[in-house]
């Protein structure tokens, strides 16, 4: 399943894009959304202008309790940072079970006057016989939540990191 969820942020777009290339806001961001740990794996700057990070998060599990097998969630995100094409790429990485869940998406930024115009497109797939269309269903409910949160999280951070 897929979904694309729009929003508008009064920052300019060359905030929001260092925002998302700033590894202070993506463990700020997670903590706020309520993860339990975040750990860096990995970053890099890439020659064509591109940023790479891949990260190690656990949270309590967002995973419908009809197919839970813990209270917890541990996922890699590998992440690039396009500043040229305006875009984050991401792609997440279960722990368990990553044969049957993937989960994918793109994040578009473009500007709209002094603001950001944010579009995040979620790419949801559980292969489950029964189960999989409702807990995508149930899945991209939690990711509806995740954007709002998200896009509202962008605006206090670097609200707060530049006061007027």
């Amino acid at each position: 399943m897929k979904m694309s969820i729009t929003k508008v942020v009064p920052i300019s777009i060359e905030k929001a894009i260092g925002a998302y290339g700033n590894m202070e806001f993506y463990t700020a961001r997670q903590k706020d959304a309520g993860a339990i740990t975040v750990d860096v794996l990995e970053t890099e700057d890439l020659p064509d202008g591109k940023f790479r990070f891949s990260v190690r998060v656990t949270e309590p599990s967002r995973v419908p309790s009809f197919l839970r097998k813990s209270d917890v969630d541990t996922y890699v995100d590998d992440s690039v940072l396009d500043r040229e094409t305006q875009t984050l790429t991401w792609k997440i990485t279960p722990s368990v079970a990553a044969d049957l869940f993937k989960m994918s998406g793109r994040v578009d930024f473009a500007a709209q006057g002094d603001s950001t115009r944010v579009t995040y497109n979620v790419t949801m797939e559980v292969k489950i016989p029964l189960l999989g269309r409702k807990a995508e269903k149930h899945g991209l409910a939690k990711t509806e939540e995740a954007c709002e949160q998200q896009s509202a999280f962008l605006e206090k951070w670097i609200n707060e990191q530049s006061p007027s």
